[in-house]
């Protein structure tokens, strides 16, 4: 099928912290004109070219990946409580509780490490030593 695009303009932009309160702002547009005769697949060829040459003008951003793990680890996990006065702890649940940081899988404290973690109405965060969990606030 023809297309009747003739032209299309495309930009982006990208701001980057380089040190603390020190931005670095870069951004390019550009027209792309088409043949005469051009169908729609090679519109989209041209878009994805010219997005391509932005991207690589700019600098793709930092993805950062989060670790594959089991949510059940976290979900199902037996939750310590406050301490019970015995030398132990009381049950505690996935609304609030915590257990040593050793007691997860290394998936588990990876993906952590990246931040909190939220799943369902369940946040899960990792300090020095312990995973915390407790009910998000509505």
């Amino acid at each position: 099928m023809m297309s009747k695009i003739v032209e299309f303009k495309i930009s982006k932009g990208v701001t980057v912290e380089e040190d603390k309160n020190q931005w670095r702002k870069k951004s390019l547009e550009f027209t792309v004109q088409m043949p005469e005769k051009h169908t729609d697949e090679e519109v989209q060829v041209a878009l994805t070219r010219a997005e391509y040459i932005l991207d690589t003008f700019l600098g793709k951003p930092e993805v950062v990946e989060v670790p594959q793990f089991n949510s059940e680890e976290l979900m199902k996990h037996p939750w310590k409580g406050k301490k019970d006065g015995k030398g132990g702890y009381l049950k505690g649940s996935v609304s609030w509780g915590w257990d040593f940081k050793d007691q997860f899988s290394e998936e588990v404290i990876k993906a952590l490490e990246k931040g909190p973690i939220t799943i369902d109405q369940y946040e899960f965060t990792l300090g020095d030593t312990i995973v915390q969990a407790k009910k998000k606030k509505s």
